[in-house]
C-alpha cells in the first residue's frame, strides 16, 4: 500500500490508510496512516455501528489535512468491545 500512495502523493493527491498492523505499515514507510486496534477487515468497526463508521471516517479526512510530515501515524483511540464480530 506505502508504494501506490507514494506514487498517488506524487502526482499532487494526499492519501491516508487505515492500519491494524502499526509495526509494518511503518516498516513499508506509508505517507500518512490512522491505526486502529480493531481485528483485521475491521477498519470502521462492528457492523450497524454507524456513529462509530462516521467518526474514523471524519478522523480520516480531518488527518489527511493535518498530517505533513511524512510516514506520520496517529494512534486512534477507540477500543474494540466484545466479540470480533
Amino acid at each position: 500500500m506505502g508504494l501506490i500512495q507514494y506514487a498517488i502523493e506524487k502526482e499532487g493527491i494526499p492519501t491516508i490508510s487505515i492500519t491494524h498492523l502499526a509495526e509494518l505499515t511503518t516498516k513499508v514507510r506509508v505517507p500518512r496512516s490512522l491505526h486502529l486496534r480493531f481485528p483485521l477487515g475491521r477498519s470502521f468497526g462492528k457492523a450497524n455501528e454507524q456513529d462509530m463508521q462516521k467518526q474514523i471516517l471524519h478522523d480520516a479526512i480531518h488527518y489527511l489535512s493535518k498530517i505533513d510530515i511524512p510516514e506520520t501515524m496517529i494512534k486512534l483511540p477507540y477500543k474494540w468491545r466484545g466479540k470480533n464480530k
